[in-house]
């Protein structure tokens, strides 16, 4: 199977879960409001045991962290590109926040993992240098980053008060706990062997395994097309930013940095991948234009068949 034949068939099955749950809540089997409750399993449960469960098992060295540095300062262009952008178009302060999210973070967990996969057959150094770029490039800017724009710009909790406000909220977070603990963890001489270890990495891992399917049910649950002008205006933008200036940006700091082909290859896959969904897990939380975000998600789910794998023919 080719990486664009993997890519097609990962995008496909979290289509088909978003579907689904629309469906669901079509037939009324869901109600609108469980998006909520779905997402607060997100942030709390399945999130944090699928990010200590993935970093305790990494073996982390530098230059997996250079890699991952430049993969943090695209999405930071990004961010401050499409908060820029939104400056100019005027966009108010919850679709400004909509639109850093969206332009910025990307599924390199639940799409780029196994593309990856698929370019690289069998080269175990490679897997674990996309875990590491994958989590810290990515995952760990997002799950700093994206509750405190969440917070921000969206929740009216926290409107108007300082920024240190939502970051304190976030260090007493289930996520930022399990980050510290995971990176912590892979530094120390455990023998992971130990039937403790083992027993407790498989109830994190067994935990982390629905996380896919309750962020598409939130995801699927928040869903509303719609062709308004403004709406069209905005996702067009999220595509330019997330799945083609942010790759060509990482190709571009890989060669200025010197990142070998193969962390370059790595790093800038992951940042070619579609918009992240658990955006839409932090804008449900806080009222940030959830609809939007989940609209604009599906649909750079879909331009992504074409611009992954031309990116990356282009490139290399």
């Amino acid at each position: 199977m080719t990486e664009s034949q993997q890519l097609f068939e990962s995008v496909l099955i979290m289509l088909i879960l978003i579907l689904l749950s629309a469906f669901l809540l079509r037939i009324k089997v869901l109600e609108k409001s469980n998006s909520l409750f779905t997402s607060k399993l997100v942030l709390k449960v399945t999130l944090p045991a699928l990010i200590l469960s993935s970093l305790a098992s990494s073996k982390i060295n530098i230059d997996f962290l250079i890699t991952s540095g430049v993969v943090a300062i695209a999405e930071i262009i990004c961010i401050l590109l499409a908060f820029g952008i939104a400056m100019i178009l005027k966009f108010d302060k919850p679709k400004t926040g909509a639109l850093m999210l969206v332009s910025a973070f990307g599924m390199s967990t639940m799409l780029g993992y196994p593309i990856i996969r698929q370019v690289f057959p069998g080269n175990v150094i490679a897997m674990d240098k996309a875990v590491i770029t994958g989590e810290i490039g990515v995952g760990l800017l997002l799950f700093i980053l994206a509750p405190i724009i969440s917070m921000y710009y969206g929740s009216s909790e926290f409107s108007g008060k300082n920024i240190i406000t939502s970051i304190k909220h976030f260090l007493i977070s289930p996520i930022f706990i399990s980050i510290i603990l995971g990176i912590s963890i892979s530094l120390l001489p455990i023998d992971r062997s130990c039937i403790i270890y083992n027993g407790i990495h498989k109830i994190l891992t067994h935990l982390g395994s629905a996380n896919m399917f309750l962020v598409a049910v939130t995801v699927g649950l928040l869903l509303k097309l719609n062709a308004e002008n403004k709406i069209i205006v905005f996702i067009t933008i999220a595509i330019g930013l997330k799945l083609i200036i942010e790759p060509l940006v990482t190709y571009y700091f890989s060669g200025l940095f010197n990142v070998n082909e193969l962390s370059s290859q790595i790093a800038t896959i992951e940042t070619a991948m579609p918009s992240a969904t658990l955006a839409a897990i932090f804008a449900r939380q806080y009222n940030l234009k959830p609809e939007l975000v989940s609209t604009t998600i599906l649909i750079t789910l879909l331009v992504s068949l074409i611009t992954v794998t031309g990116m990356f023919t282009i490139l290399y």
